[in-house]
């Protein structure tokens, strides 16, 4: 399950703001995964995937003023697949934090992120929302909607 959302550079200020609509990133966070869910229902997105230069627009737009620009949005996929493990490797010989992770701004539920992943096959100017099933569970067949809630200051 997933939903492609334009992402162009041209369509938002330096700081966040789409310019058409005047919505700050987050404001449209929120109407992408409501959108996803209406699509997909019952189902919520639990990852945004985007080009490495996408991600990095998003983590310029979403930095709280208070950020050391410090920060990268978006974890690598290794061979194809997610690995945080090896992210977690990687990261320690890294000059920057990675965020693997964003809360849902559609949903007050803080128990589940929305996973940031790294896709260089991707266009530039999309991001996709997506469900990712976890593998992890006891049963394989059940899927679980995801949610949750980032507080950022802007």
């Amino acid at each position: 399950m997933e939903k492609i959302i334009p992402f162009r550079k041209t369509d938002y200020t330096d700081d966040g703001i789409h310019i058409s609509s005047g919505k700050f990133i987050m404001e449209l966070q929120t109407e992408w995964e409501k959108v996803f869910y209406n699509q997909f229902d019952p189902y919520y997105a639990n990852a945004i995937e985007g080009h490495p230069s996408a991600m990095l627009r998003l983590t310029k737009y979403m930095a709280s003023e208070d950020d050391d620009s410090n920060t990268d949005f978006g974890m690598e996929l290794i061979d194809g697949e997610i690995d945080i493990d090896t992210n977690l490797a990687i990261e320690k010989f890294s000059k920057t934090q990675t965020v693997y992770a964003i809360g849902s701004q559609f949903h007050d539920d803080e128990d589940n992120p929305l996973f940031l992943i790294k896709n260089d096959k991707l266009a530039e100017n999309i991001l996709v929302m997506k469900y990712i099933r976890d593998d992890d569970g006891e049963n394989e067949n059940e899927m679980i909607p995801v949610v949750d809630k980032l507080v950022v200051n802007s």
